[in-house]
């Protein structure tokens, strides 16, 4: 990439991106917090989440560790680290492996302040094939719980702390759609637990993910180690087999938690393309479930935007009353789906 691409590509970056706080901070306690809850959403650092969203007082960012031989990160998903992850190389990206980060990071960065700020939190979990970063959360909260329990009854908050996981079964742009809708329900602002819940179990089954990968051949051989069976699809239309070779580029999904193929091309912008258009379609045959569409790219957005793909996609979007939404892709997101991909995230309507 030459020095004027490079340095047009991190500025398009920076422009989405808010700095997020090392570690939790003390936020003053609200009295109504006596009558309604207040509910925070936790998704980790592979989701494809806005700057915007992130900077949500609402909106907490669970970190995942990130390894290459000889390093070890620890993703906060704070601007700087992706914007740093923007230089490594794919072959530096596909030695990369993610992992749930240890409790002691998290009680570090998290407790006591997170159980004191919300009254509920709710977590969004990346497809657990991918990883369990939920059980660290988990543990430090479990691990904390008498403390918890001091520290509320002292400012008068709410003896019920509660934490509820919820399993996406989605990935990169996925969970960043659900929390978008999320937080704008009314479930969120009347923090009903038990109905926020089964709001964000009937959005993840109506989700679906596509993706054009970069480098196919990485997305075989990160995912396959994982083992995974979940993940075979993936790793199947990814590898490098000789009747892929001049249909090299798929076009993967991830529908309510299932992974498959849906095309095969030969050239990455054709596939990427295809990505584009099941968006177009979905929206002309009147199928979402939301008038809300997530993407997320591996590269410059401005030039994204000028593809006349693109073009034609808003164009739609506008004329059905369809919000789109583009963010730039997260470090897990690059290691999982490799550098240079794009990533789509909608909710069809089920089948009547």
């Amino acid at each position: 990439m030459r020095n004027s691409e490079r340095n047009a590509y991190l500025l398009g970056f920076a422009s989405t991106q808010q700095k997020i706080p090392e570690r939790e901070e003390a936020l003053p306690i609200d009295p109504d917090r006596a009558q309604i809850p207040l509910t925070g959403l936790m998704v980790d650092a592979g989701t494809d989440l806005s700057g915007t969203l992130a900077a949500d007082r609402r909106v907490r960012i669970l970190p995942l560790t990130i390894q290459w031989p000889g390093r070890t990160l620890l993703d906060k998903g704070t601007a700087e680290v992706r914007t740093v992850s923007r230089q490594l190389s794919h072959e530096r990206i596909r030695s990369a492996e993610v992992s749930a980060p240890s409790v002691e990071a998290l009680s570090y960065r998290m407790h006591p302040h997170l159980a004191l700020n919300f009254d509920r939190l709710l977590l969004l979990a990346t497809h657990p094939a991918l990883v369990e970063a939920s059980r660290s959360v988990e543990q430090m909260i479990k691990h904390h719980q008498d403390e918890i329990a001091h520290l509320r009854r002292e400012r008068h908050l709410r003896p019920d702390y509660a934490l509820e996981v919820i399993d996406t079964r989605s990935l990169l742009s996925g969970p960043a759609l659900l929390a978008r809708l999320l937080l704008n329900s009314p479930e969120m602002r009347m923090g009903d637990i038990p109905a926020l819940r089964q709001h964000a179990q009937t959005l993840a089954d109506q989700t679906e993910v596509w993706l054009a990968p970069g480098h196919p051949a990485d997305v075989a051989f990160t995912l396959g180690r994982l083992e995974h069976p979940d993940l075979s699809p993936w790793v199947q239309a990814c590898s490098t087999r000789l009747t892929q070779i001049m249909h090299r580029y798929p076009v993967l999904s991830c529908k309510a938690g299932a992974f498959g193929l849906e095309a095969r091309t030969s050239k990455w912008k054709t596939a990427a393309s295809q990505v584009i258009d099941a968006a177009a379609q979905a929206i002309w045959t009147n199928a979402l479930a939301a008038p809300v569409i997530q993407l997320s790219f591996d590269g410059s957005l401005r030039e994204l935007r000028d593809w006349p793909e693109m073009q034609a996609l808003k164009k739609l979007a506008a004329e059905h009353g369809v919000k789109l939404h583009v963010t730039h892709m997260s470090l897990g997101g690059r290691v999982w789906a490799s550098a240079q991909s794009l990533s789509l995230a909608l909710l069809r309507k089920p089948a009547a």
